[in-house]
C-alpha cells in the first residue's frame, strides 16, 4: 500500500515522472490486477520500466520502433480481457498511431491505456519531431476517449490507480523528466474528471494543466498577490477530458477573468475546452489563453524553451496583468 507522506512526495518528485508512474504507480496496480499488460516500443529503460520488467517479467512486451503495430497488439490483447498499457514518446503514440488510435482505442472503446512521455516542450533538444505541442488537441477529439495530465509526481502515482479503476480508453499526457516540481506535499483526494482548487481568491482565476504549469501558475499568483494585491483563485485541471464543467461554471459566476495556461498550443488544448464550457452561458466572464501561439520554437532545454514561449511565471505575471490593464 503507497503512503502518502511528504518523505515520499519529495523521494518521488526527485527521482521524475517516469519512475513514478511505472516503479510507484503501476506497481500498486500489478500488485492488484491479474488481467495487465504493458507493452513499449523500445523504450523500456526511458520509460522507467526495468525495475517492473524484471519484477513482472511475464507482462512486459517491447516491440522495437513499431509503435502503430504496439496499439494493433494491444487491441487484440484488450479484445482478449487484459487491460493493456502502451508507453512511448507522446508523438509516437498519438500522432504516429492516429489511425490506430482513432479506430482501435477510441471507435472500439478498447480497454488501452496509453502513456504519453515526453510531452509538451520536454525532448526540444531532439528537434520538431519530439515536441508535442497539439496531442490535447487530438486525443480529446476522439470518442470514448479520457485525457488526463497530471500536475506532479503524486498526482501521476494517484492518476496511475485512477486509470486502472475505469474501464476503456485512456491518454495520459507527461512533461518533464526529473526534479519535478512538487504541487503536493500532503495527501488529497483524487478524482478522475474533478478538478483540485488549489487556492481561492478573487477576481482572477488561473487554470492550469500539467507539470511545471501547475507550479508556475501558483507563482504567478504569489506575485500577483505580493505585487498588485490581487489573490487569485488557482485551479488544476488535471483532467481535460471528462472536464470538469461545473468548476468552471463556479469559476465564470465568481470572477472576472479565466486565465488557462498549458504547455500545449493555444489551439485545442486545454485553453479551447475551457472556452467551449463558457460560451454561450452567458457569464460575463473573459478568458486569457496562455500556451504556445501555433508556432513552432527555436530548440533547446526545456526551461529556455518555457521562457520562450512565455510559459513562466513572470511572463504568466506579466501577461494577465496586460490583460487586466494594471
Amino acid at each position: 500500500m503507497i503512503e502518502y507522506n511528504r518523505r515520499n512526495m519529495r523521494s518521488w518528485s526527485i527521482m521524475g515522472i517516469n519512475p513514478s508512474v511505472w516503479s510507484i504507480g503501476f506497481d500498486q496496480v500489478a500488485e492488484s490486477r491479474d488481467d495487465i499488460s504493458v507493452i513499449t516500443a523500445d523504450l523500456s529503460r526511458f520509460s522507467g520500466l526495468e525495475r517492473m520488467t524484471g519484477k513482472y517479467p511475464d507482462i512486459f512486451y517491447n516491440v522495437g520502433i513499431a509503435e502503430q503495430n504496439m496499439l494493433g497488439i494491444a487491441a487484440g490483447m484488450a479484445m482478449e480481457g487484459l487491460q493493456v498499457y502502451v508507453t512511448t514518446y507522446a508523438p509516437f503514440v498519438t500522432f504516429r498511431c492516429a489511425d490506430q488510435v482513432r479506430h482501435l482505442m477510441g471507435n472500439m472503446n478498447l480497454d488501452i491505456k496509453a502513456i504519453g512521455s515526453s510531452a509538451g516542450l520536454t525532448s526540444g533538444w531532439s528537434g520538431t519531431a519530439l515536441l508535442s505541442l497539439n496531442d490535447i488537441a487530438f486525443m480529446r477529439s476522439i470518442p470514448n476517449m479520457t485525457v488526463v495530465s497530471p500536475a506532479d509526481c503524486t498526482e501521476a502515482v494517484k492518476m496511475m490507480s485512477a486509470i486502472s479503476s475505469i474501464k476503456g480508453p485512456v491518454y495520459m499526457r507527461l512533461c518533464g523528466t526529473t526534479s519535478i516540481p512538487m504541487v503536493y506535499s500532503d495527501d488529497y483526494a483524487f478524482e478522475i474528471g474533478k478538478a483540485v482548487q488549489l487556492q481561492n481568491g478573487e477576481r482572477i482565476a488561473l487554470i492550469a494543466t500539467g507539470i511545471d504549469m501547475v507550479t508556475e501558475a501558483l507563482k504567478a499568483s504569489k506575485m500577483l498577490e505580493e505585487e498588485k494585491g490581487i489573490k487569485p483563485t488557482v485551479v488544476n485541471m488535471h483532467t481535460i477530458k471528462p472536464l470538469d464543467k461545473e468548476c468552471i461554471g463556479q469559476l465564470a459566476k465568481n470572477h472576472e477573468l479565466i486565465v488557462t495556461v498549458e504547455e500545449h498550443n493555444i489551439i485545442g488544448g486545454m485553453g479551447s475546452a475551457v472556452s467551449e464550457v463558457l460560451a454561450g452561458n452567458g457569464w460575463n466572464c473573459r478568458q486569457l489563453f496562455i500556451g504556445i501561439n501555433d508556432a513552432n520554437c527555436k530548440m533547446g532545454g526545456r526551461n529556455y524553451m518555457l521562457g520562450q514561449v512565455g510559459l513562466l511565471a513572470d511572463e504568466i505575471y506579466t501577461k494577465i496583468l496586460k490583460n487586466i490593464g494594471a
